[in-house]
């Protein structure tokens, strides 16, 4: 009897050792002062990201919290519990769409934007070859008014100062001129036939793309309610998408940092706010809302900030 209460009193207390100690593996970083260990379990395919990429990211997402401390709060490990995963769901689908119909926006704009440049380039080219023309008409009209008075003059009997195989001469040349001004006159109302006809596409082209702008803006605003990025959830942090390397980057810092314990800040340019705004992406460092919180879990953070 007494041997079976022992045994007893043995499983309780291995079974209240186990569920302790399990309890203690989803707790975070901030029961432990030793480095948080993580793996990469999972990447969807669909991201075009290798494992390698993914590594590499997250580990300048632990140096974030590295660098402005001088404390090592995160280590991979390929066996740890607590696991990464890139998953692409029907938000990231959504967005997806949305990206590409902004680049296709983006790039029809740009392509009016280089006709209009060219349409504005070629009015400038056509309002100085009018002008030139005009000059030429106005100098030929003087040649023709000049040849007038001569002929008048030679057919009053005036023909010491000129001789008739003289002023065939300069007829011809008057002729010549005025074909070859004709000719110009024709090419530029042919160039301006062709800069209106490209006006007039332009102006298609705008009003096409304000109507694009504006189904762009209504399926932003039927699409499905936002949705966060990072998920940090038990031993599992789940990440549902990203706009950039650096984005992703910062996301999968942050969810690091709910894994710490820490919750969010008010302040829009921290690494632990809501969403990804106001942070510098590129060139990121922790500000002293996300030192703060470290400090009320952490007595010994390095003043070195």
């Amino acid at each position: 009897m007494k041997r079976f209460l022992w045994w007893g009193l043995s499983l309780c207390l291995y079974m209240g050792l186990q569920t302790m100690l399990f309890a203690q593996s989803n707790l975070p970083i901030s029961s432990s002062q030793q480095p948080l260990k993580y793996r990469i379990a999972f990447i969807d395919p669909r991201f075009q990201l290798t494992k390698e990429q993914f590594m590499e990211v997250s580990q300048q997402a632990a140096e974030i919290w590295q660098t402005e401390t001088g404390k090592t709060y995160f280590t991979y490990d390929s066996e740890a519990q607590l696991s990464i995963n890139l998953i692409y769901d029907d938000h990231q689908i959504i967005k997806n769409e949305q990206q590409n119909s902004l680049n296709t926006l983006l790039q029809k704009q740009e392509q009016w934007s280089l006709k209009n440049e060219e349409i504005v380039l070629n009015k400038q080219e056509i309002s100085q070859l009018s002008s030139d023309l005009n000059k030429k008409k106005i100098s030929l009209r003087a040649e023709f008014e000049q040849y007038q008075r001569d002929v008048t003059r030679f057919n009053q009997g005036e023909h010491q100062y000129y001789r008739a195989d003289e002023l065939k001469e300069r007829q011809k040349q008057l002729e010549q001129k005025s074909e070859n001004i004709k000719n110009e006159s024709n090419d530029l109302n042919f160039k301006i036939q062709l800069l209106n006809l490209k006006i007039k596409e332009l102006n298609q082209e705008q009003s096409d793309l304000a109507a694009l702008k504006t189904q762009f803006k209504l399926e932003q605003k039927i699409s499905i309610e936002p949705f966060h990025k990072g998920l940090f959830s038990q031993n599992q942090i789940q990440i549902y998408g990203y706009t950039s390397l650096n984005d992703l980057r910062l996301t999968l810092a942050h969810e690091f940092g709910h894994a710490l314990g820490l919750k969010h800040t008010t302040d829009p340019k921290s690494l632990m706010y809501p969403l990804l705004k106001e942070q510098d992406i590129h060139n990121f460092k922790l500000t002293n809302s996300d030192l703060e919180l470290l400090g009320s879990i952490y007595s010994s953070i390095k003043e070195n900030h």
